[in-house]
């Protein structure tokens, strides 16, 4: 599997991001910016080094170039990295991580 356990997931994911109409990527925004604080900053770490210790930037580097000049940078690149570690980190930081884009596009 391209990106570990959760390749479905992270693929249907970036197609999800590659086709994210304008509108929905400043909701995504505002409900990343939203979820801005210290346990965001925490999950944030840890997913970063379980994807660095378990060689998956590949789906990081796929977000990255489905979305890097969105409004929605942010929340999709947490929400691919929360779905590439997902067995890898803990349900609190994954949701703190995945909520911002639930929340606006589901799940």
């Amino acid at each position: 599997m391209m990106y570990g356990p959760q390749t479905i997931e992270i693929e249907a994911l970036i197609e999800k991001i590659s086709n994210m109409p304008e509108k929905q990527a400043v909701e995504l925004k505002s409900a990343w910016d939203a979820n801005w604080n210290t346990a965001w900053e925490a999950a944030w770490i840890i997913a970063r080094e379980a994807a660095r210790n378990a060689g998956r930037w590949a789906a990081r580097d796929a977000a990255h170039g489905a979305v890097w000049d969105s409004v929605a940078y942010g929340a999709a690149r947490d929400a691919v990295l929360a779905l590439l570690v997902k067995d890898k980190i803990s349900a609190e930081d994954f949701d703190t991580l995945y909520g911002p884009w639930k929340s606006v596009m589901g799940s």
